[in-house]
Order: structure tokens, then sequence, then C-alpha cells
């Protein structure tokens, strides 16, 4: 495989697919733990006070997690019919515009 085509559209697609379940999984577990004790103080009482707030910021932060993690996933789910390479990075260079219109939607949404 040529360093090109290593550190192509596909390479970032996995790397975001990851970092954003990662983060997922991270945000979902501050959350059960915020639900579940919500007077234990804990070292990540910052966090968990920043992070779900009854503000905008809890639903911006899962906004920019979900829609890139959710779209990747349906992308992968396409690739799996065997288009080519080409439209691959179409594909993932469309449903980029289509995630960040999706979050500046939602947000906007969100706030009116």
């Amino acid at each position: 495989m040529d360093k090109q085509r290593a550190y192509g559209t596909g390479m970032w697609a996995w790397l975001l697919q990851r970092v954003t379940g990662l983060l997922l999984v991270i945000y979902l577990f501050i959350h059960v733990w915020w639900v579940h004790f919500p007077g234990v103080k804990t070292p990540f009482d910052f966090l968990i006070n920043t992070l779900f707030l009854p503000g905008s910021l809890s639903i911006l932060i899962l906004l920019i997690l979900v829609i890139p993690h959710a779209l990747n996933g349906f992308r992968v789910f396409v690739i799996d019919f065997g288009i080519s390479e080409k439209s691959q990075r179409i594909l993932f260079w469309a449903l980029t515009v289509i995630g960040i219109f999706l979050i500046i939607w939602g947000f906007r949404t969100r706030l009116a």
C-alpha cells in the first residue's frame, strides 16, 4: 500500500469513528454516574458540572459526537455493498457536509 492511500479519507473516517465512539462511551459513563449518584463528591465534579448543565453545552457535545459517529456508521454500511473507491471518497465528503449542517441546524434549533 502506498503512503498516499494509507492517509486517505478512509483512515480519517476510521479514526473519527473510533474517537467519537470512545468519547460517547466516556460521556455515557459520566452521565450514568451523575444520574445515579447526584450528591456524591468526586474528583470529576468540575467535568460533570460542565458537561451536564441544563444549558446547551451538553447538547452541542452530543451533536458533535453522535452525528459524525452515526453518519460514518452509515458510510461503512454502504461500503459493505461494494461501491468504488471514488464513490467512497465522494460519500465521505458528502456525509461530512451533511453532518456539519445537521450539527449547526440541531444546535440552532435547540437555542431557539
